[in-house]
């Protein structure tokens, strides 16, 4: 799973293989620098305390050159290993970040019922987690390396010494598997999983935060999340505890590693530190490459998820111009045809919206709901979009320029094309004069635009579109009456022309009159 992962990463796998280079080296120095310079100091001690002769006689100066030489190394190793670790881990993970975030955009919501903004969340989340995977991926082979130089320089003390010193480094990636699983694999899924309840909590309260602070409710509902935060809190410090009991039987296993390669060495007092220092370098290395092998356990889901993702298609399209062929469509045993203009009636709660929502694929139907004699449920997503242009009750707007929002609609949209729709809309007006006409930014809230002006803009983006049904949700509230009748009646004029087929909720009475005909619900 995790390999088929970092295979679609492939822009920057050359870069991550220099990288590995890189680390490799780094590991080397280290491991080489630390035992070169015990055997240094150590020698050079001796050398003292044998006298003038033998300080003379002790040349200093090729071990000095080597130890800088190799701290040098060690140093460009580990920049080089950085550098290229994370160019190479936002090289191969745009590519992999744009697929998955449009296999996101592409499933069918009506078969994923978690709120979209609370799955992107999740999203960002097991992407960053694999994000960290690919920048320590080089970690492995350097980690391997120090150890068997370590093994290599230990041998120059004793082979007892060098022996043990392989097996307990052997030994050490199991012990710190089994000391995950024991102290960190569960915290850290309970972490990951408390983050998400967490995210999925914040949401749906951000998305009432108008009502929240208007009403006073800011208190309460600080209250109500407090027991989600310490959750998570709790959750976190288990992690903590776990790390640091792990991290604290590392330095207990490394004190027995030395003391064994002490016990068991044979060599000369320069060697043996050479042979002491390495051992616990070694250690280190191996123990390092571990805990990134280590890791990926606290983020099964995490590639769980991006995983299944991955494997699912991408059937979002750039429709081509031009309408399709308008298909009938069934209310239970009422037909409405192609062309006819409808409007939805009943009580509220009725499931007017819900029906709109349905045709439109964004949910599944609460009633008997066909498309040419096919239950919308069983009807592909993709298809629905081809035959119904929505204009939603409460409207999303992007975060970008007025332009951006109507290109969603077509993304060939010449600007004439969209001035149409605008006036149509009793919008046009508003949008030339506005300092920066057509490319004036908008928030997600609608920036410069009222709240009736973004039903407008709604309005136009669904009437270009081109689809063979318009569904319209309450389309002139918010409007004054003035503004409702000119925008009705260009409405009608425009469906006149189009022949575009209407279903029409509205508790308004003047949109009412588009339609031919009411079906009650």
């Amino acid at each position: 799973m995790l390999d088929e992962l970092l295979a679609a990463t492939g822009a920057g796998r050359r870069r991550l293989r220099v990288a590995g280079a890189c680390g490799l080296l780094a590991s080397l120095s280290a491991v080489a620098l630390l035992g070169l310079s015990g055997w240094f100091l150590t020698a050079a001690g001796l050398a003292g305390l044998a006298g003038v002769a033998a300080v003379q006689a002790f040349n200093y100066l090729i071990p000095s050159a080597a130890i800088r030489l190799l701290a040098i190394l060690r140093t460009v190793g580990r920049y080089g290993e950085r550098l290229l670790g994370h160019q190479a881990a936002l090289e191969g993970m745009a590519d992999l970040r744009t697929r998955l975030f449009s296999r996101r955009a592409a499933i069918d919501t009506r078969k994923d019922a978690r709120d979209p903004r609370a799955a992107t969340a999740i999203l960002l989340d097991d992407i960053a987690a694999l994000e960290d995977i690919v920048i320590r991926r080089p970690a492995v082979v350097a980690g391997i390396a120090g150890g068997v130089v370590s093994v290599a320089l230990v041998a120059l003390a004793g082979w007892g010494a060098a022996l043990f010193q392989a097996v307990a480094l052997l030994f050490l990636p199991m012990a710190i598997r089994k000391m995950a699983e024991r102290f960190t694999a569960k915290p850290s899924a309970d972490v990951a999983d408390r983050l998400i309840a967490m995210r999925a909590t914040f949401t749906d309260f951000v998305a009432a935060r108008s009502e929240i602070a208007a009403y006073g409710f800011t208190p309460l509902v600080m209250k109500q999340l407090e027991p989600t935060f310490h959750g998570y809190e709790a959750a976190k410090a288990r992690l903590l505890r776990g790390e640091a009991i792990t991290a604290a039987a590392l330095v207990l296993y490394t004190a027995v590693v030395v003391a064994g390669v002490l016990l068991l060495a044979d060599g000369a007092v320069p060697l043996l530190a050479a042979a002491l220092l390495a051992s616990a370098a070694g250690t280190e290395a191996v123990a390092g490459f571990s805990r990134n092998a280590m890791r990926k356990s606290g983020i099964e889901k995490s590639l769980e998820r991006l995983a299944t993702l991955s494997q699912a298609s991408d059937t979002v399209h750039v429709f081509a111009s031009g309408s399709p062929v308008a298909e009938p469509i069934g209310v239970g045993d009422r037909a409405i045809e192609p062309g006819e203009r409808v409007a939805i009636t009943g009580i509220s709660g009725s499931g007017k919206t819900r029906l709109l929502e349905a045709l439109a694929g964004l949910r599944s139907p609460d009633r008997l709901l066909t498309l040419n004699g096919v239950p919308v449920e069983s009807v592909d997503a993709d298809h629905l979009r081809r035959q119904f242009a929505l204009m939603p009750q409460d409207p999303m707007l992007l975060m970008g320029s007025i332009a951006d929002n109507l290109r969603i609609a077509a993304p060939a949209l010449d600007e004439s094309a969209m001035f149409k729709a605008l006036a149509v809309a009793c919008l046009d007006e508003r949008i030339a004069a506005a300092p920066q006409g057509l490319n004036t930014w908008l928030e997600p809230d609608g920036g410069i635009l009222s709240g009736g002006e973004r039903k407008r803009l709604a309005l136009a983006r669904a009437l270009l579109a081109g689809r063979p049904w318009l569904l319209l949700d309450e389309p002139t509230e918010g409007l004054d009456s003035e503004t409702e009748i000119k925008v009705v009646t260009n409405l009608a004029r425009w469906l006149d022309q189009t022949g575009t087929g209407l279903i029409l909720v509205s508790h308004r009475p003047f949109p009412l009159t588009m339609a031919g005909r009411e079906l009650s619900l």
